[in-house]
């Protein structure tokens, strides 16, 4: 399965783990560690999350990373699984 994150998302990404380094210095890897194991999880089961909205390019699903509070939004298309 292949992971497509868009420069929006990216950057999102890097600004949360900038924030996390800096603010939780206890555990400051955590976030992209929560991240890692949410994609392996994906990739078991696409299915994963609740449905947040139906878009016209497909349905986007949305999980919650739950130690670092943040949701993870994603669509699935199997049809572009190989």
């Amino acid at each position: 399965m292949k992971f497509l994150i868009s420069k929006r998302a990216r950057r999102h990404i890097e600004a949360i783990q900038a924030w996390w380094s800096k603010n939780r210095p206890s555990s400051p890897g955590l976030f992209l560690e929560e991240l890692y194991e949410i994609e392996r999880r994906l990739r078991d089961s696409p299915s994963l999350g609740v449905v947040y909205v139906a878009h016209k390019s497909g349905v986007v699903r949305r999980v919650l990373l739950v130690r670092t509070k943040r949701h993870v939004y994603f669509r699935f298309r199997a049809e572009r699984r190989l």
